[in-house]
């Protein structure tokens, strides 16, 4: 069960906000950025790729929003130190604008016309001025210093890191052309979690062998083998919908950017402030991004074989459950690395996780996915709860049958356990001036109390 963490602005931020130069607050210039990044991103960048460079996105256009506003405490993690106080009086919308726009004219400079347009269309709706200035030179430093951070994260050689396959039963099989995707992700450095090891899980059993011999292997074969078939007789329409419709392959904007588009609705529908927007996605998306990276740390440290390999060779396993059918094929296309644990459930429960912390779980929305990596929308699914849309994604991938059940619960999991983590440790108001003065009162009390003769 989700716990929701109610957050309530203290009076005397809320007081600042209202001294503050006065700017077109504007919640959309914050999802005009997410949208026009989750266009960009929609061909040739896999889906830990984007929650990584959308992380990177928003915190930057949070921390530059906070370090002016002073609401929330800047974002910080490891060797990237939270930003201190921006220039006094600077407009913090225009340092939010500047800041997105340097990241993204960094990480996809193809793209250059699009952003220049857009970040000159935001800054045309702020008044000329010094507070206009300083906002747009701060926003660059964030941006900068963020980006200097990240790029020794490790992805950029993630792609390249060497695989070779192990060749024998359990183990992952190539079951296209592609290569493998990224066996170096789940080396790269996280943003929130202090690592991956205490979030990554095994398979039923401790090893891939183990796992195999066990009645839940059984019961995830015999499952996918069924229910996942291309030309399953068990598999109803509306089933055969959510497969599709969190495919998220090629061209479209991936579970990422699905998710992302959730959020967009939500804060939308919630009436969040630009503020309020920039720290839900700078949650989300790290989140996400954690996620994605524990998940890959997982499938390749496993090495767990697809159902479609699985199934051809189920007279290998060595359990007497398992009937092997060599003609079988999924109804989805397997992604092109190992299976355990399920990446897009992974991602799902995270940045549904962090939704419902901040907005609470009972929020009805509807979702367009694009099926066929065309750019527009296909199918469109309406949900009452952000639960529910991260259990649909999960269930998802079985009924594609290019997933286990044991593989999509198990990352479930891990998506809810960092969801939490990052909830429960970024993103925080800044405590109250009269909060601190106390503690500090307490402190001179005790140090410079009454004392014994």
């Amino acid at each position: 069960m989700r716990h929701l963490h109610l957050h309530f602005c203290p009076l005397l931020a809320c007081l600042s906000l209202l001294l503050a130069p006065f700017s077109v607050s504007r919640a959309d210039l914050v999802t005009e950025w997410n949208a026009l990044a989750l266009t960009t991103m929609r061909t040739n960048t896999e889906a830990p790729v984007m929650t990584r460079d959308l992380a990177i996105l928003h915190t930057s256009i949070y921390n530059a929003s906070e370090s002016i506003r002073g609401v929330y405490q800047t974002y910080g993690f490891g060797g990237y130190a939270a930003p201190g106080a921006g220039p006094a009086g600077a407009s913090y919308e225009a340092a939010m604008i500047s800041a997105a726009n340097t990241v993204m004219q960094s990480l996809y400079s193809g793209s250059s016309a699009a952003f220049t347009s857009l970040y000159t269309t935001q800054l045309g709706a702020i008044a000329d001025g010094q507070a206009k200035d300083d906002g747009i030179a701060w926003g660059t430093s964030i941006a900068n210093d963020m980006l200097t951070w990240r790029s020794t994260d490790g992805a950029s050689t993630a792609a390249g890191t060497p695989y070779s396959p192990v060749g024998t039963a359990g183990y992952w099989a190539q079951t296209s052309p592609a290569g493998a995707l990224l066996p170096g992700w789940g080396t790269v450095n996280t943003f929130a979690i202090p690592g991956t090891g205490a979030y990554m899980s095994s398979l039923p059993g401790g090893t891939v062998t183990a796992y195999m011999l066990t009645g839940q292997y059984a019961t995830d074969y015999n499952q996918v083998k069924d229910i996942g078939a291309s030309f399953s007789l068990t598999r109803t329409s509306d089933q055969t919908n959510q497969a599709y419709f969190w495919a998220a392959g090629e061209g479209t904007v991936k579970t990422t950017g699905m998710w992302n588009q959730v959020a967009e609705a939500a804060a939308a529908s919630a009436g969040l402030s630009v503020a309020d927007t920039a720290r839900l996605l700078a949650a989300v998306n790290v989140a996400m991004a954690d996620a994605g990276i524990t998940a890959m740390a997982t499938s390749y440290d496993t090495q767990f074989w697809r159902p479609e390999t699985a199934i051809a060779n189920g007279d290998a396993d060595g359990n007497g459950s398992t009937d092997v059918d060599v003609a079988w094929t999924p109804l989805i296309t397997s992604p092109s690395f190992p299976e355990y644990v399920a990446l897009g459930s992974t991602i799902s429960e995270a940045a549904a996780t962090v939704l419902a912390s901040y907005l609470g779980d009972s929020v009805a929305f509807s979702l367009g996915s694009d099926i066929n990596g065309d750019g527009s929308t296909d199918l469109t699914r309406n949900y009452t709860s952000f639960s529910q849309a991260a259990d649909e994604a999960v269930l998802s991938g079985i009924y594609g049958g290019y997933q286990f059940g044991t593989s999509a619960t198990d990352g479930q999991l891990i998506g809810s356990a960092v969801g939490d983590y990052v909830v429960g440790n970024n993103f925080a108001l800044v405590p109250e001036p009269a909060g601190v003065l106390l503690v500090m009162l307490g402190a001179g009390l005790f140090l410079f109390g009454p004392r014994r003769r």
